[in-house]
């Protein structure tokens, strides 16, 4: 996760290249329910960044790295694509009820964007750049200042751009788990 980018602009062709592998990444039951929107007009960034709290960030001794990087990805989610698809034949059965979210107990809609965000990054990796993601508090705004319809999701941003400099996150100090405790093998409990 990169906090700093260059003023070198990323090519569109990379750009196009990056969000396709968003695009491209599984859905449940091929229901496609993930949205994107590329942003890259400066005052869009800047709109985002606002509604992100980035003066926030800055304050904190960070690069005002939302702003700045060259474009941003923003990762949306249609629920309604999931459920209209779950209430079809081939997954409701011919005469099954629609889908409705209590059908769900892990919404996959979630777990699907969530996949696409990650496919995102690795492919700006694979282009040479770098890339970070976040989110914001203040999705309204976002909703408001991007035109996206209020049935649409949002679950987050990727920044992309030429790495600079960057002060690393706080964070970082936790350190990693120790692996025992997030890997286990057969059983939770067995060694």
């Amino acid at each position: 996760m990169v906090r700093n980018y260059t003023d070198e602009p990323v090519d569109d062709a990379a750009l196009t290249r990056i969000v396709d592998a968003g695009v491209r990444s599984p859905s449940a039951g091929f229901s496609q329910g993930q949205r994107f929107i590329v942003v890259t007009s400066e005052a869009q960034r800047v709109a985002i960044a606002h509604a992100a709290h980035e003066e926030e960030y800055v304050a904190d001794g960070f690069d005002p790295w939302i702003s700045k990087a060259p474009a941003q990805i923003v990762v949306c989610v249609d629920k309604n694509a999931y459920l209209n698809r779950y209430s079809e034949a081939d997954k409701a059965g011919e005469d099954g009820p629609p889908s409705t979210e209590d059908d769900w107990p892990v919404p996959y809609w979630w777990v699907d964007a969530g996949a696409s965000m990650m496919a995102i990054l690795l492919a700006a990796v694979d282009e040479g750049l770098a890339a970070g993601f976040l989110g914001s508090h203040n999705l309204e705004m976002i909703h408001e200042a991007l035109g996206i319809p209020d049935d649409i999701l949002i679950i987050g941003i990727v920044t992309i751009g030429h790495p600079a400099t960057d002060r690393r996150s706080g964070s970082l100090t936790r350190g990693w788990n120790d692996r025992s405790t997030v890997i286990h093998h057969d059983h939770w409990n067995r060694a």
